[in-house]
């Protein structure tokens, strides 16, 4: 018995529709493979270009702290330097005033410049002379001067004058 004027087609389980699905499935699961391998390569790559900068950024970051060490010894010497500087200024002009205050007719042959003391030696016509026009000045800027004459073939004494300041003074004195 027959229900039908047309023949049945068999049925399969593989119709050229269902292959254009798997192969379509296929190419895309394909893809989604190739686009894996890809983008871990391209990670492994990244991490080790990460490291390389890791490794040179712990080489700048040394490189720094040895340029800071070296700055703050600069800065110290550049500060050092500048003092003495200063402390060279201040003796200058000390040197000079001392040589604006001997008078003409009294004639130097050695200074001696300590941190406390000064040791002057020279020639003078007569101790008046000096007593009056440098032992004065002298007494002003040091708290104790002592004086040693030597009488000379030619009727001037010779000198050594001895000046001392205070433990707590010092001819550098900071400006």
């Amino acid at each position: 018995m027959k229900y039908s004027y047309i023949k049945a087609r068999e049925k399969r389980i593989s119709s050229p529709e269902v292959g254009l699905v798997l192969s379509f499935f296929a190419v895309i699961f394909l893809f989604i493979i190739g686009v894996a391998l890809y983008l871990s390569f391209k990670i492994d790559a990244f991490e080790q270009r990460k490291e390389g900068f890791v490794h040179e950024k712990s080489q700048v970051e040394h490189q720094i702290t040895l340029l800071d060490k070296e700055i703050k010894v600069l800065k110290e010497a550049v500060l050092n330097s500048e003092k003495l500087n200063e402390k060279n200024i201040f003796i200058s002009t000390s040197i000079k005033n001392l040589f604006q205050m001997i008078p003409e007719k009294i004639t130097l042959s050695k200074v001696e410049l300590k941190e406390k003391e000064i040791v002057i030696y020279g020639v003078t016509p007569t101790k008046d002379i000096y007593n009056l026009r440098l032992l004065a000045s002298l007494k002003a800027i040091f708290d104790k001067s002592y004086t040693s004459f030597y009488l000379q073939e030619n009727g001037w004494y010779k000198f050594v004058s001895y000046n001392y300041m205070d433990n707590n003074l010092t001819i550098f004195r900071n400006k």
